[in-house]
């Protein structure tokens, strides 16, 4: 059974995963205090652990830069997820924007030619719109406090057509109306019902489960997801990375969704 770290400052996580037991053996997931990154990394090989899952977003930072070597897209976010203790040091990635294509995906949603509407900014926001514009999306709207947030979120070399833009602005509203998929991280960010319908595909990553926005959408018939849902599938991600091969989500969905 290989030993693997979980950093998190959601007690609730914390909680769940205490006493999570992997039927088939193949791992045991150990919470760990947020501390300093650079005693966590010396300690998993000390103690051989096989990675930690960094789900607490400040240190995701940190965690990236100890490193020995990351992956192109922890060096292009200099955050990391998901570390993996290998003979040759220690190895950075990022997952998150993986875990919420392979979601979208499982449900039948496709990002090729889709109108995507980001409501956030930061890491996690950076992470998602890499994911969607690399899977194909058309079009890539990113509305955060102020237009230079924005603008941040944006991937380069880019093949679909980008816009960053304050929540503010009255443009918000057409690209909301426009979208195929909204994916809300901040809570200040709000749009109207009217544009929601079983068109829409909404991820509110918001801390509540179902969030009144969330409700709207469900009445509307469209296709939501929350934070939970994707948190099951980057930890999935990201154990299979470490271990070297898939675990199944379904289990870890069960998991999160009794938090």
């Amino acid at each position: 059974m290989h030993l693997v770290a979980l950093v998190s400052d959601d007690t609730d996580v914390r909680h769940a995963i205490r006493s999570y037991r992997d039927t088939a053996g193949r791992f045991h997931l150990h919470p760990v205090p947020s501390g300093g990154m650079s005693d966590l990394l010396r300690g998993l090989a000390r103690l051989d652990f096989a990675g930690a899952l960094i789900l607490d977003e400040e240190r995701q930072h940190e965690a990236q830069r100890l490193a020995d070597r990351s992956s192109l897209i922890a060096q292009e976010l200099t955050a990391a997820d998901t570390i993996t203790v290998t003979q040759a040091g220690v190895i950075a990635d990022h997952c998150l924007g993986r875990a919420l294509g392979a979601l979208l995906s499982a449900h039948r949603w496709d990002a090729a030619g889709a109108k995507v509407v980001i409501l956030g900014a930061g890491v996690t926001a950076r992470a998602v719109a890499s994911e969607l514009v690399s899977s194909g999306a058309a079009s890539l709207t990113v509305l955060a406090s102020d237009r230079v947030e924005a603008e941040r979120v944006l991937p380069s070399g880019a093949g679909a057509a980008l816009l960053a833009r304050s929540a503010a602005d009255p443009v918000s509203r057409t690209m909301l109306e426009q979208a195929d998929l909204i994916v809300r991280l901040e809570a200040g960010h709000k749009f109207g019902v009217e544009v929601l319908g079983p068109h829409l595909t909404l991820v509110d990553l918001l801390p509540e489960t179902v969030s009144n926005m969330r409700k709207a959408a469900m009445s509307a018939g469209a296709l939501t997801f929350n934070r939970r849902d994707v948190e099951a599938y980057r930890l999935e991600l990201g154990l299979s990375q470490v271990l070297g091969g898939p675990i199944g989500v379904d289990p870890l969905m069960t998991l999160f969704h009794a938090i």
